[in-house]
């Protein structure tokens, strides 16, 4: 069961996803939403930097974006001074401006609006890839874009129709609201995460958990008031063991992840069984595999990651192990690509980098005064 907890008292009101007690997701809910991907600003045209054949736009007093020509989307290039319509594709991170396109994406839950594109697709995790193209070319509007989302197998002909007609609506109020305004100016933040989830997440809470109704209202799910949502599932506790270098897995086997610059290392090892070997290392590793999926996305992992599973006699096993990570990668909201096993024997993945990890204090918090466990490799 899927459920989805809000807690809107106290100092820091944040949300929560669980499916069968398990934490899935963890959040904030005081993101800054005005730099984030999927904002939408009338900017205005500064420096032209030509040998990186991009420039720069004003997006507020004092902030900048980083718009490449390739971003224009057919437009013409505009003179410094001129206003022009971009959404923020990559946000701001460490010295870097935000990276910014003319190609205007409006997602909703079933299809994903291109105002500016002259095509029509269908996502690469649907089931029937042809038959949701064709479907595309017959629901795209003229002169626009469109491709379909994966929740759209699932969905009713009409009930895609009609997000489509109402991203429609939004692209005209868009446009509306950019000509009454002047430059710099922000026209639509960047959907919260409450709406992200939402919209991303391929199988719904089946109700919300809040300590106020108020938080659920216009969620269209069934909502429970409890005075402590996260205590019912010790939300908090999950997170600490979630988060640090070393976390067990049930069966008494383990994981040790480790962050590097270039990808994220994970060692996998198993505890002492009487059982046969060859079977204690089988049953380890898909126990691993389901729980790799879950930390990943708690943590927000992106990028390369490479999987260190114990030890396998056969290939069967190796391709067992494999399609298990591939299953539990399913449950994401994040597109991840598993690359199979290198010739050394480790797992190669990777993550798309959609979302900024954990807080870095958050992990020092549950890492501080860690025991540190001295795993037995298999």
């Amino acid at each position: 069961m899927k459920e989805l907890l809000l807690r809107t008292k106290g100092d820091t009101p944040a949300l929560a996803l669980i499916k069968d007690r398990r934490l899935l997701e963890y959040w904030n809910l005081d993101e800054d939403l005005a730099f984030k991907a999927g904002a939408v600003y009338l900017g205005r045209a500064g420096r032209v930097m030509k040998s990186l054949q991009a420039l720069f736009m004003t997006l507020a007093p004092g902030v900048e974006g980083f718009l490449p020509f390739d971003e224009l989307a057919g437009a013409p290039r505009p003179e410094p001074g001129q206003a022009l319509l971009v959404q923020v594709k990559k946000p701001p991170q460490g010295g870097k401006a935000a990276y910014l396109t003319c190609d205007i994406a409006l997602p909703g839950r079933y299809a994903m609006l291109l105002p500016r594109g002259s095509h029509a697709a269908a996502s690469k995790r649907v089931p029937d890839k042809q038959a949701m193209k064709q479907l595309a070319r017959r629901l795209c509007p003229e002169g626009m874009g469109l491709v379909l989302r994966a929740s759209a197998a699932a969905a009713e002909k009409d009930a895609i129709a009609a997000e489509i007609a109402r991203l429609k609506t939004d692209w005209q109020d868009l446009l509306d609201r950019a000509g009454r305004a002047a430059a710099p100016a922000l026209l639509t933040p960047a959907p919260g995460i409450l709406a992200r989830l939402l919209r991303d997440e391929r199988e719904l809470p089946e109700q919300v958990i809040t300590d106020d109704e108020r938080a659920a209202s216009g969620l269209a799910l069934p909502t429970r008031v409890h005075p402590d949502p996260f205590g019912l599932y010790g939300v908090e506790q999950q997170l600490h063991q979630a988060l640090r270098r070393v976390v067990r897995l049930p069966s008494g086997g383990q994981l040790v992840l480790d962050p590097c610059e270039a990808a994220l290392l994970i060692d996998v090892n198993t505890a002492q069984d009487g059982k046969k070997a060859g079977d204690l290392m089988l049953r380890t590793n898909l126990e691993a595999a389901n729980e790799i999926a879950r930390l990943l996305r708690l943590r927000r992992a992106g990028g390369i990651i490479l999987i260190d599973f114990i030890g396998m006699d056969t290939e069967a096993q190796r391709a067992v192990v494999q399609s298990a990570l591939e299953e539990a990668l399913k449950e994401d909201r994040i597109t991840s690509e598993v690359l199979g096993f290198t010739r050394l024997g480790l797992m190669e993945m990777t993550r798309k980098k959609a979302e900024p990890k954990l807080p870095a204090q958050r992990l020092a918090e549950n890492d501080h005064g860690m025991e540190e466990d001295t795993p037995d490799d298999a």
